[in-house]
């Protein structure tokens, strides 16, 4: 731990320096716990990270343009300070292969249909097309957040669908293709919050992807948030990928499981955020008072990182 107050830095991207609405009930909770709180742009060169006795990565929303830059800023800053979450654990949730881990630990998630860009060279086989789930079909990139280059489209869009999935791939970007959950209409998807491994809050979030909308290039939009009382089989389902990836990374500090209702009503994972989540303390204020006492606690616990040859 540096002398004086401990100071701990937020990692954000330089179009989004300021986080989202919640991050000053965060700033304020840190505050008043004694720290010195500050966001730092994860690119800026010129970022003096050992200064901190704690790099926070949640808000570097722009590592999926830049995921090997990202992973390697993330390599070489915690030697200098810890971060959270793990280099480790970013590496792993940064592509939505995760999934397929999860699905082989036996937790439930959206079924996937997987297209990697160097097995594409040669254009979509008729194979492949004919894989393509019927009816309503979500396409994105694998390394992909906040909706970015996502879109929903109809049974009877499949044509255009292709399209971007072959755009997609000519860009060097691997595939994902999942069915669209009709009952998300209705119910939305359900974001569960864990901060240092206990479930803390959740929130209702209304459907994201509109039809005849196409893939957009802006983050959260058309995002509607409130709050939720999940279900004991949502808790359930959530826990139950968040042990799974913990077996595999070890624990987390911050984490958010978004949950959909499958056709049978069951939940399903759709994304297990260990990367970049937003955490939504707007909606449950006390959370971020929560999560202030967590990273002081990792802060005080923390054993003073060795710099490479130091």
């Amino acid at each position: 731990m540096t002398p004086g107050r401990p100071r701990l830095a937020v990692a954000v991207s330089s179009q989004y320096p300021d986080l989202r609405p919640d991050w000053p009930l965060l700033r304020r909770a840190l505050t008043d716990l004694g720290l010195v709180v500050s966001t730092e742009v994860w690119t800026d060169p010129h970022v003096p990270w050992s200064d901190f006795d704690l790099v926070v990565a949640n808000g570097a929303w722009d590592n999926i343009h830049y995921p090997a830059e990202f992973l390697a800023w993330a390599d070489a800053t915690a030697p200098l300070a810890p971060v959270v979450n793990t280099p480790a654990t970013l590496r792993w949730n940064l592509d939505k292969h995760y999934l397929v881990d999860l699905a082989a630990a036996g937790v439930a998630t959206v079924p996937t249909l997987w297209l990697r860009a160097a097995e594409a060279m040669g254009g979509l086989t008729d194979g492949v097309l004919a894989s393509i789930p019927p009816g309503d079909v979500v396409v994105k990139p694998t390394v992909s957040g906040g909706g970015f280059q996502t879109a929903r489209y109809r049974a009877g869009e499949h044509r255009e669908a292709q399209k971007h999935i072959g755009h997609l791939l000519d860009g060097g970007r691997d595939v994902m293709v999942q069915p669209y959950q009709d009952a998300v209409d209705a119910q939305g998807e359900g974001g569960l919050v864990f901060l240092a491994g206990q479930f803390s809050h959740a929130v209702r979030k209304g459907p994201l992807l509109q039809r005849d909308v196409g893939p957009r290039s802006g983050l959260w939009e058309f995002e509607e948030i409130g709050a939720l009382e999940p279900t004991p089989a949502q808790l359930t389902t959530a826990r139950a990928a968040l042990a799974a990836a913990e077996a595999r990374l070890g624990p987390t500090t911050y984490a958010r499981v978004d949950l959909v209702p499958l056709d049978d009503g069951s939940p399903a994972v759709l994304e297990l955020e260990l990367l970049d989540p937003a955490l939504f303390f707007e909606v449950h204020p006390p959370a971020a008072t929560r999560f202030a006492h967590v990273l002081a606690r990792l802060i005080k616990e923390a054993p003073t990182p060795t710099p490479p040859g130091g």
